[in-house]
Formats: C-alpha cells, structure tokens, sequence
C-alpha cells in the first residue's frame, strides 16, 4: 500500500504569511518618487523655518527698554523714600549707564534723591558747624552730610593714637576728650589740651600724608562724627567745591585748643638741625636692600632720629605709596676738604605738599645717628650729592 505524504499548510500560518506579503510580492516603487518625496520634505522644512523666522515665539517676551527704564526709576524712587540713598543712587548709576539717553528720568532721578537728602537732614546734628555747611551748595551740604558717620566713645577710650595713621577727620559733638602726647625727655605721657563739642581733630593728619603726633582719649561719654579719607576723596570727585572749602574751614581751627600749647612740648626724641644736602632716595625691599631709585631731593633738616627732605612734581599717588614705606638716603658733605658719606635706612613718617610743586618728606630713622655726627653735618654746609 502506498504511503501519502502531507505537508503542513502554511496559508494560515503566520510564517507563511509573512512569505506571501513579503518583498518577493510586492511591487516595486519607482525610484524617482523617493526623490520627489524627500524633495517635497525638504521644502516643507524650508517653509517651516521662514514661518519661524517670520513669527518669532512671543510666549516669553524680553522687556523693552521703556519697561526697564521705568522699572530702574521706580527702584530709585523706592529706595530714596526708604532713606537708603547709596542704594538709590548706585541703581541710577546703573540707569546712566545702560539708558543714557533717558536724559528724563535721570535729571528726575538725581532731583529725587537731593531733596529727600536736603529733607532727611537733622539740623541739631551739624548745629556746631553751621557756618561750614553754609558755605556748601544745597547739593554739596546734602552730599557732605550723608558721607559723615557717627560713634560714641566711653571714658578713657582712645580715639587714636600717637604714632598712627587711620585718615579721619573727626567732629567732636558732645562731651570732652583730651589730646595729650608721650614726652620722650620725661618719658611720660603730657596733656596737651581739652576738646569739646564743636570741635574738629586729626586735621593735620587728614590733609597730609602723616601719622598722629598726639593721642586722643574720651574724658567722658562723646558722640563724635568722622569723615573717612575715602568717603572725602569721592566727595571731591563729584563736587570740587568741597575741597578747598572744608580745608579753608578747619585750618584756623587746628590750633584753637582750649588749653595753651606749652612752649617746648617735647614732642621730639632728637633736637633737628637745618641744612642742605642734596640726596638720592631709594626704595627698601623686605630685606634691606635698595630695589628701586626713587628719585633725588633736597635734604633740608636733619635729628639723630631722622631727617626731613624737599622733592618736587610728586604725584598724590606715589606720595600715597610712599607713605609708611622704608626708603635709603644717600648722600654726603663735605668736611676740610674731603668727602664724607652717608647713608641711613628709615620710614616715611609723614609727608605734606607745599606750593610751587614741592612736597616734604619726613623720614624716622631705622637706627639713631650718633648726635656728634649729626652736629657735625649740621656745621658744614656745603654738601655734594652721593649717587
């Protein structure tokens, strides 16, 4: 008996459907639609990209300049009416600066922020130096006012020292203080005089380059304003008046102590000589050496602790650094005939312009020179420079 074969149907079965849909029956697409077909996709992307272009997205919109402007002007009024007037006018600097044709609202601005400064004034704080703040234009006085700050000082506090540099000019308010200095002959403190309310210390020291030659301390409780060098030094730069007013003002005042100066303070270790020696200045680096020519000047006294010299065309700045600095003088003099050098090491104490260019110069010496040298120096006169 013959055997039939059967073989499995695959026309329902998933594999042969596969088969009978697959690439073997399908027709063949013309080549040439594809390209038409990623051709059409391209100029769609084109038309997307110029709609876009066309039609920015306006769902975040960036603040117009308008909008900024106003907003900076509400800011500075908002924080003049709080009285915080660096605040107010450090964001209208920042207006000048980003919208400088708003001329507006920056004139409006800064009439904002003088008034409510003229407002803000109390009259019974300044009352001791009205005479001052008269002298002011109403911008100048508002300005000069809000640059001053305030402390209160117990019994026996210092206020400075002798020998320190802190660059403030103070206004003594209420209560008394002493000035006094250290006697180097008696070696012991002395009262120098008695300061009260109205008046005004550490003028020497604010207008020069120069360390405290006396000590303040609080008798008793004192309120007392101070004006930083920094805060005085921006204040020139945007008034000009103020400068020479405020220095013509306290002047005659730094001699108008309640207490007679004695005649012979000693308030120098070494008696100085006059004389004239040229010299050549050099600065000192951290480990004594000369790094540095500073220039030449014009040796005019001279102590066993130190000398003061003349140079001119001295720029505030390099006055500035050289102040507290370590510098060496060389020099020399002449004695029967021959030449004597010298050199000495020291600390620019104190520094102080003088007309027609010329600064002096106040130099404390490292190590004291034998007092018969120094005498001798001080004999003979005639001195050539040693460079």
């Amino acid at each position: 008996m013959a055997m039939k074969l059967q073989f499995p149907n695959f026309k329902n079965h998933a594999y042969g459907e596969q088969m009978n849909s697959g690439p073997l029956t399908q027709k063949k697409t013309p080549v040439i639609q594809l390209h038409e077909v990623a051709l059409s996709e391209n100029q769609a992307n084109q038309r997307k990209n110029q709609s876009s272009r066309m039609n920015p997205d306006t769902s975040a919109p960036k603040k117009s300049g308008g909008e900024m402007v106003k907003k900076l002007f509400d800011a500075i009024v908002y924080y003049t009416n709080q009285n915080n007037f660096s605040k107010a006018e450090q964001i209208r600097g920042a207006l000048i600066q980003k919208f400088p044709s708003s001329v507006q609202e920056i004139v409006r601005s800064g009439e904002i922020i003088e008034q409510r400064k003229t407002a803000a004034i109390n009259p019974e704080k300044i009352r001791p130096w009205a005479d001052l703040f008269d002298q002011f234009t109403p911008s100048e006085a508002a300005a000069f006012y809000f640059a001053l700050k305030e402390f209160v000082v117990k019994p026996n506090q210092p206020v400075f020292q002798q020998g320190n540099c802190d660059n403030r000019l103070y206004f003594i308010r209420t209560g008394q203080l002493k000035v006094k200095y250290f006697n180097y002959d008696l070696r012991k403190n002395m009262g120098l005089a008695i300061v009260q309310g109205g008046d005004i210390v550490g003028i020497e020291t604010f207008f020069t380059l120069t360390n405290h030659t006396t000590s303040l301390v609080a008798v008793e409780e004192a309120k007392i304003l101070y004006l930083e060098k920094s805060a005085y030094q921006r204040l020139v730069t945007d008034y000009h008046g103020i400068e020479s007013r405020l220095f013509h003002y306290c002047e005659p005042k730094q001699i108008q102590y309640h207490q007679k100066l004695p005649e012979n303070p000693g308030r120098r270790a070494h008696q100085r000589y006059k004389t004239e020696m040229a010299a050549t200045i050099w600065r000192i680096d951290q480990n004594g050496r000369p790094e540095g020519k500073l220039g030449g000047g014009q040796i005019v006294d001279i102590s066993a602790g130190g000398l003061g010299y003349r140079v001119k065309n001295l720029k505030i700045g390099e006055a500035a650094c050289l102040h507290n600095s370590r510098i060496q003088i060389d020099t020399s003099y002449m004695k029967y005939g021959f030449s004597y050098e010298l050199k000495k090491v020291g600390t620019v104490v104190s520094l102080k312009f003088d007309p027609f260019g010329e600064c002096s110069v106040h130099v404390q010496f490292d190590e004291p020179m034998d007092e018969d040298r120094v005498m001798e120096i001080a004999q003979h006169a005639d001195v050539i420079a040693f460079i």
